[in-house]
């Protein structure tokens, strides 16, 4: 198969999503935004699921180069660790909060995509390791969480942070008031 013509279904199918919301899109709707036929479409997916899966993991791909190509501006690691919750979830909050499709799509990964919205956030989790193992370990606590605790740590409570934050400046807040507790333990 084509993977030119996949990734141009994947990104038109993640644009149809963003303006519509999952369940109000069909496989005919998606056929028609990237130019092919329903049964061209069923050459590359099997069913609106799919394609749905294949779109977090590449909308998820998307923002891990983000963070990586801009890691190097910044200098702490909290810093860089901030600037990846800031690609991540930050900047699209409000907007998800504001617009009932991206909303319910945000809402549907967790129904019909856990697979592919868990493979985002390992993906995410990566990132994060590779930034808390770059740090100093000057206080060698035998207490101390490894990199990968604390990764999952953050990932988790994010996670979470957006179910109960209000608006971004709240999720940024919580994310910086967890980081700040992480990061002087």
């Amino acid at each position: 198969m084509d993977d030119k013509k996949k990734l141009h279904i994947i990104t038109v199918a993640l644009d149809v999503y963003f303006k519509y919301g999952y369940k109000r899109v069909s496989m005919n709707e998606i056929a028609q935004a990237a130019g092919i036929s329903r049964a061209g479409l069923y050459l590359y997916f099997k069913n609106k699921e799919e394609v749905f899966n294949a779109t977090i993991l590449h909308y998820g791909d998307t923002l891990i180069e983000e963070i990586v190509e801009g890691l190097s501006s910044k200098k702490t690691p909290e810093d860089k660790i901030l600037y990846a919750f800031e690609v991540w979830s930050i900047n699209n909050f409000d907007q998800s909060l504001n617009s009932p499709e991206v909303k319910e799509m945000t809402d549907s990964s967790y129904e019909f995509a856990q697979e592919a919205l868990d493979a985002s956030y390992n993906k995410l989790e990566v990132v994060l390791i590779s930034i808390l193992e770059s740090r100093s370990t000057s206080s060698g606590s035998p207490n101390s969480l490894s990199p990968e605790k604390l990764a999952h740590l953050l990932t988790s409570a994010s996670r979470g942070f957006k179910i109960v934050a209000r608006n971004s400046l709240e999720l940024r807040q919580l994310i910086e008031d967890l980081l700040r507790i992480i990061l002087t333990a």
